[in-house]
């Protein structure tokens, strides 16, 4: 049992523990299984780069992040001449590992789709709107500061919605995010959408996960 476990009945602190040693071998096997793969292949299908003779470097929102192999770590290079760098947390450390494994390089279809036309996400979209209630709470009557704010995070504001932003966590990964306003006869509302090819980079799970660290990203 360690410090997050402390005050929980027994059996709920035992479950805790155990996903996250469960957690720690899938995120080692994640480094395993990429140093295994094709290194070409990787950086042609993900439009990333080598760096040195081992590490991976790529675009993740409106920065650069280095994956490291040997080491099993993920960072932001901050000070390249000093060499200095943020190692990234586990959680979003997985979520770039992923999509390093999972692409195989389809082309970007420029076609839009929702989070229930992914493969098996008919059964958890209505989870989605749940997730983004955090950006329509903050930027319901706001759809300036929604623009300015994901333009902080690499977003482009896309033509046809007043309020659109196409945001990439990865290059080969546009996300388009649409606010409409709150008016007087309507509340506020958000909406997301995939480009055709994006259940070829992540999985639709992992797709969520990318969904819910967007929303931190843009409620900070």
């Amino acid at each position: 049992m360690n410090k997050y476990s402390e005050g929980l009945l027994p059996e709920t602190a035992e479950y805790i523990d155990r996903g996250k040693k469960n957690f720690k071998k899938v995120y080692k096997r994640m480094f395993e299984q990429l140093s295994a793969g094709d290194t070409a292949k990787i950086l042609s299908y993900t439009d990333s780069r080598l760096i040195g003779n081992d590490k991976i470097g790529l675009q993740f929102f409106e920065n650069e992040v280095v994956v490291d192999p040997a080491q099993n770590k993920v960072f932001y290079l901050i000070n390249k001449e000093a060499g200095g760098k943020q190692v990234l947390d586990a959680y979003t450390s997985s979520i770039i590992l992923h999509y390093l494994i999972n692409a195989d390089g389809t082309s970007i279809k420029g076609k839009w789709i929702s989070y229930r036309e992914l493969p098996g996400g008919f059964f958890y979209w209505q989870t989605v709107p749940k997730v983004l209630e955090p950006l329509i709470k903050k930027f319901g009557s706001s759809g300036s500061g929604f623009l300015k704010k994901a333009s902080e995070i690499g977003g482009k504001k896309y033509p046809g919605f007043e309020f659109g932003s196409v945001i990439c966590p990865f290059k080969m990964f546009p996300v388009l995010m649409i606010l409409d306003e709150k008016s007087e006869e309507f509340e506020a509302n958000m909406r997301i959408l995939f480009d055709a090819s994006a259940s070829h980079y992540l999985k639709t799970d992992v797709i969520k996960s990318v969904i819910i660290h967007m929303v931190k990203r843009l409620c900070r």
